[in-house]
């Protein structure tokens, strides 16, 4: 059994073969233009593990929250957006990224896999004007002021909710501790083990005001 298959099972994700094929294709595309567009900072097994199985670590709360549509800020090389949306194929995806090097892989990649639920949006978070159930990220941005009042523009009122990636539980609070009492409505910290990966990650769920 390959890492990949067996960091699926340690998730507990019931993948097909036509998923795990997917995800398989993506690494083999990540492999292939990485050297030439700097996607991420990783090869082999560690890009297996820090990208794809860290990305897959929030499927079953995206499940819980059962999104129609779903914005992965600063999408990047597709990280979180494409490893979920090919676990999730109702649920769509906009991948807004503003590096047109990169909008140019993750189009790329979304017609080699074949992936109808997903379409790249080439702007910054700021210029967006849909509105979103769920907002995504992972390795953005730090919670910050300015950052909460651009999500709050595009996320659906009341059922809107910021999905966000993040490492340090010391950090977490750091970041929480610096916004206004008065942009959050509500907030919650999961712990999520990725497999393999021997470093603190979790899942911060928020609803803003």
């Amino acid at each position: 059994m390959g890492i990949l298959d067996n960091g699926l099972a340690k998730m507990g994700l019931s993948a097909d073969s036509e998923k795990t094929a997917l995800l398989e294709k993506y690494i083999d595309e990540l492999e292939l233009w990485n050297p030439r567009y700097g996607l991420v900072n990783a090869e082999g097994d560690d890009l297996v593990i820090r990208h794809i199985l860290d990305s897959l670590a929030g499927v079953k709360t995206m499940q819980g929250l059962a999104p129609s549509i779903v914005a992965d800020i600063g999408s990047g090389a597709g990280l979180p957006g494409i490893p979920l949306a090919i676990m999730l194929p109702n649920t769509r995806f906009h991948l807004v990224e503003r590096s047109g090097k990169r909008t140019g892989f993750l189009r790329n990649i979304i017609l080699t896999l074949g992936l109808t639920n997903v379409s790249v949006i080439e702007d910054s978070l700021e210029n967006l004007t849909e509105r979103y159930d769920v907002v995504t990220f992972r390795g953005f941005s730090p919670f910050q002021k300015d950052l909460m009042k651009h999500l709050g523009k595009i996320l659906c009122e009341e059922k809107g909710t910021i999905l966000a990636y993040k490492g340090r539980m010391e950090q977490i609070k750091s970041e929480l501790d610096s916004l206004d009492d008065e942009s959050v409505r509500d907030s919650s910290i999961v712990e999520v083990s990725v497999p393999f990966l021997e470093e603190e990650r979790h899942l911060v769920i928020m609803h803003l005001l």
